[in-house]
């Protein structure tokens, strides 16, 4: 009797549950075909009140074949919709959203320009005119990236437009907004971007064993333009940002591009973890030299300052640059937490003044033999780093303050777009960079996983690596004899 009510109470349970499921998923399709129909009538509603009036019509006066195509007009879509969301936003929705805001853009043109401060009212012959930037062409570049190009009126220049770069973003209601010069700095380009291209983790992919050597760039990851982003490898780089911004994805991608020539010996990597071997410590196989603590900084670099002279002086008379090989590699010195050499060791002034001079011969000598320092840090003021200004290539990630992003880029590159200190915390990675041709561009870096650095370490080792041996101490002097010294006073 027991075993049959539980059997029963069971039974009526689970044919309650998929009763009330049954209802629930009913109502919501009720409730979607409903909604349909009201955001038709609320966007389109001339079109609504044109299909309901004519349905009216075809009811009222049986005219059966026209109420029949009004009805397939509006199933077809619908159904379109509701079984394939994906691909009917690809092709019906975001193309008349595109064509939506292209069309506005050119129709409110004159009012745009004026509105952010670009056009003129000069006072002619039928009374005041408005003059303004023309409007050259206008076409969307990428799904999200709305491309135009204002032909500049006499007496604008490309800053004048910099400088109001807020208030077209804000006009047109886009989410971000980037002014990119033309070679000649005569007139520009104005990119809209009204979704984000970077905000999907980017993942690192493991080189080949059978890959060729990479030495002269590294793929560190991709542009918001969806191209890959290379940096050249044989010239000092600095990188800035907060914890947690995604410096390590950076220092890790560029030791992935080095992995196959740090194997075959063209590249020697020396490397510098100032946080006790935290970060570098997964792979240590991968640096030839490898440094935890500032005294044995302070002896790597020295060493290679010395390296760095012996090879310029036999190069001297034979040749202009280096050209990696085995016998004379290409050597990267990468600095984690670069700020502990250069300002946090005020209280250790011997090794702060030979970190410094080291740095600076490094950095101001050792491109043409061969020589480059990969600097990563949290503070890029000057005051922390006073070889800022060295370094050739810089990287913005996320940073505190709008003034810390002039300080790693440039002066112009925050009215630019290169908004670093309003890059969310959820987006580690993302960046800004400065090359050497002084354009700015807005990257991701690619993430590395852990499990992917010790598989590096294992298979792509250095061949050589050689440790840093320290001073010995020099022994106290032995103390005087009391009873010696008491003499001598007496």
């Amino acid at each position: 009797m027991i075993t049959a009510v539980a059997s029963w109470s069971r039974a009526v349970a689970t044919g309650l549950g998929w009763t009330l499921r049954g209802l629930r998923l009913g109502l919501g399709e009720v409730w979607w075909w409903i909604g349909g129909a009201l955001r038709f009538l609320i966007r389109a509603p001339g079109r609504a009140l044109v299909w309901t009036g004519a349905t009216v019509y075809g009811y009222l006066h049986q005219t059966w074949l026209l109420l029949g195509g009004l009805v397939m007009i509006a199933l077809v879509p619908a159904l379109w919709a509701r079984c394939w969301p994906t691909s009917y936003l690809q092709r019906i929705v975001h193309p008349a959203w595109r064509r939506k805001i292209r069309r506005s853009v050119r129709r409110k043109w004159p009012a745009l320009m004026e509105a952010c401060g670009l056009g003129r009212r000069v006072i002619g012959k039928d009374g005041t005119e408005l003059r303004v930037p023309t409007l050259a062409r206008s076409r969307w570049e990428d799904p999200d990236v709305l491309v135009v190009v204002p032909q500049l009126m006499v007496g604008q220049t490309v800053e004048d437009v910099v400088s109001v770069s807020e208030r077209l973003r804000v006009t047109v209601g886009s989410r971000q907004v980037r002014i990119v010069p033309n070679p000649t700095h005569t007139g520009c380009t104005v990119r809209f971007l009204f979704a984000d291209p970077l905000a999907a983790v980017v993942e690192a992919r493991f080189p080949s064993p059978n890959l060729a050597a990479a030495i002269q760039t590294a793929d560190m990851g991709v542009t918001e333009d969806g191209q890959p982003w290379r940096l050249p490898i044989p010239v000092s780089t600095l990188t800035a940002g907060c914890t947690g911004s995604g410096k390590a994805s950076a220092m890790w991608m560029l030791l992935l591009n080095l992995a196959p020539a740090i194997r075959s010996g063209l590249v020697q990597v020396h490397g510098v973890d100032l946080k006790g071997g935290m970060e570098l410590g997964l792979g240590t196989r991968l640096f030839t030299r490898y440094a935890t603590t500032p005294e044995q900084a302070v002896i790597l670099l020295e060493d290679a300052v010395q390296a760095m002279t012996a090879r310029a002086a036999m190069l001297a008379g034979h040749a202009r640059s280096h050209t990696p090989s085995t016998a004379a590699p290409l050597v990267v010195i990468l600095v984690d937490e670069l700020a502990m050499l250069t300002s946090y060791l005020s209280n250790q002034r011997d090794l702060f003044q030979r970190a410094d001079k080291a740095l600076r011969a490094l950095l101001g000598l050792g491109r043409a033999p061969g020589f480059v320092v990969w600097g990563f840090l949290q503070d890029p003021r000057k005051d922390t780093v006073p070889q800022r200004h060295m370094f050739t290539q810089t990287i913005a990630l996320r940073l505190r303050e709008r003034e810390e992003v002039a300080m790693v880029l440039s002066d112009g590159a925050v009215a630019a777009g290169a908004l670093c200190h309003k890059i969310p915390r959820t987006t580690p990675g993302v960046g800004y960079a400065l090359t050497e041709d002084g354009d700015v561009t807005r990257v991701r870096c690619a993430f590395v996983p852990d499990d992917m650095i010790r598989a590096l370490a294992v298979h792509f080792r250095a061949p050589l690596q050689i440790p840093i041996r320290l001073p010995e101490p020099e022994p106290d002097p032995a103390p005087r004899s009391r009873s010696r010294t008491a003499r001598s006073r007496s």
